[in-house]
């Protein structure tokens, strides 16, 4: 790939960019299932699957709580008030299916800038704090974790981000993790992100992702790294002409990098046709557990810690590990107060 002056400029080393974060790994049993949500339908709405006893690391990992996540797919549009519909529908099934987090999609509140709307000339920044305001106040009443893909606002002359808020099951922006890896089209309208962002929910440690990083294997290098043992990892690879690589691309990539790190993810996606997938939970066994059927929208409910698939194991013996000048943004960053802030209001 090659890179215009300005994005070596924006280019941030894993030195730079890993920070702080504490110890900890999630134990590793659990079970697994797919629940269609509402009008949505799973590929394979079947029983329950058990974990194996080959998912299990051994009793010195201990007990663990129970995590279940729930992750929604719909078709994202440049209509905020519709996509708060969806996002709101989504938290009332998950929190009957007795979820503890909702997991949406790339932009799923915000709309995607150059895909879903052309650009953020002229965008209703106000429509997008009250809708964020209206979920975090849903989020709360149904006492649920939301991941919120969305746009966050530096100022009038600064690109946003391409962000994802962790909202607390009282309402409260906790932390936001903004797109690191921003594709040439996201540099156009987006500021690059600089740093991780880990929580410890329910005693799983999570990690934040979204789209493009999976592109980039030092990504979830560095979320292993700080102890993470679940990825929820959010995408919007839809509203395409058709088949292409896309279709293949991360249904390949986010097993392999759970492979490669012996991490779980949930990858999910925008449903809008053309959907180049449908949202899924992989293994570090390279498999994946379940997955919905693409355009279509749908809820699909896995439970952590997890085990591995029957007849599964883990591949890797020794990940990697990180350089210290690993490239760790790509883009811009900027240098902005709220950038900086993780818990800036939208």
């Amino acid at each position: 790939m090659s890179s215009s002056s300005n994005e070596k400029r924006g280019r941030l080393t894993r030195r730079q960019a890993l920070g702080r974060a504490g110890r900890g790994l999630a134990g590793l049993t659990g079970l697994a299932y797919v629940a269609g949500g509402g009008a949505g339908n799973a590929a394979d709405a079947a029983t329950p699957e058990p974990a194996s006893q080959a998912g299990r690391l051994g009793s010195e990992w201990g007990p663990a709580e129970r995590l279940r996540v729930a992750t929604c797919q719909f078709p994202v549009s440049d209509k905020i008030a519709e996509n708060a519909k969806n996002i709101r529908d989504f938290l009332r099934q998950a929190a009957k299916a007795e979820a503890h987090l909702l997991h949406t999609s790339e932009a799923s509140l915000s709309g995607y800038a150059g895909i879903d709307f052309f650009s953020f000339q002229g965008y209703d920044w106000n429509a997008l704090r009250k809708e964020t305001a209206a979920l975090g106040e849903e989020a709360k009443k149904l006492g649920l974790w939301l991941v919120l893909g969305s746009a966050h606002f530096l100022d009038a002359k600064t690109k946003p981000t391409n962000c994802l808020y962790l909202i607390d099951p009282q309402g409260r922006i906790v932390d936001r993790y903004d797109k690191c890896m921003c594709t040439p089209s996201d540099q156009k309208h987006y500021s690059s992100g600089n740093r991780l962002m880990t929580r410890d929910i329910r005693g799983v440690r999570i990690g934040l992702a979204v789209c493009y990083d999976i592109c980039w294997p030092q990504i979830y290098m560095a979320y292993r790294e700080k102890g993470v043992t679940l990825m929820l990892h959010s995408f919007h690879n839809a509203r395409g002409k058709g088949p292409n690589c896309l279709d293949v691309l991360a249904v390949r990539q986010v097993p392999t990098r759970c492979a490669d790190n012996r991490l779980w993810a949930v990858a999910n996606n925008s449903s809008q046709p053309y959907s180049h997938w449908g949202s899924f939970v992989a293994r570090p066994d390279a498999t994946i557990a379940r997955q919905l059927k693409r355009n279509q929208p749908g809820l699909l409910i896995h439970d952590f810690p997890d085990g591995l698939s029957e007849g599964g194991w883990f591949h890797n013996a020794q990940p990697l590990k990180l350089r210290d000048d690993a490239i760790m943004t790509w883009g811009t960053p900027s240098h902005h107060p709220r950038q900086a802030d993780g818990q800036a209001e939208p």
